[in-house]
């Protein structure tokens, strides 16, 4: 019963995306599929599909302009962005690759904290992260169509 309520959300959750703008981009990957959305060729977000599960990988290049829904997130999404590894690249310029596209800062309670696009916002699909997981996503989305 839980998958089928997760896959009617996720349904729900495509046709916001693609409401807003964003194309579905499916392509093959190593370990099989991968599915993002892009909004103006830029990827907002991959589905990853792992033995544990699948996990949405949010790029939150503006999260400093929606910290009101990280501060809404519950304590363990947050626990899991503010634990994630930091961006090497906003610390130090020359600490990492020259086609590092660079992660993204935010504060929450009252800590500013500068995280790595690739693992800053990832999250594990459950029925009580689905929902959460859409309210980001959606806010990336408006943020980057207000600034484009």
């Amino acid at each position: 019963m839980n998958a089928i309520l997760l896959c009617i959300k996720c349904t729900s959750f495509v046709e916001k995306l693609i409401e807003q703008g964003c194309d579905l981009v499916i392509k093959e990957a190593k370990s099989g599929y991968a599915a993002s959305y892009q909004l103006d060729k830029k990827t907002i977000m991959n589905w990853v599909f792992r033995k544990s599960g699948v996990f949405a990988r949010i790029y939150g290049d503006n999260a400093g302009k929606y910290e009101d829904i990280i501060a809404s997130l519950p304590a363990e999404m947050q626990k899991e962005m503010t634990t994630s590894r930091d961006c090497k690249r906003l610390i130090d310029p020359t600490a990492c690759r020259d086609t590092c596209v660079k992660g993204f800062v935010y504060t929450l309670n009252g800590d500013t904290h500068k995280k790595c696009r690739n693992g800053g916002m990832f999250f594990l699909l459950t029925n009580e992260t689905a929902e959460q997981i859409v309210r980001l996503v959606c806010a990336e989305v408006t943020v980057r169509k207000s600034t484009s």
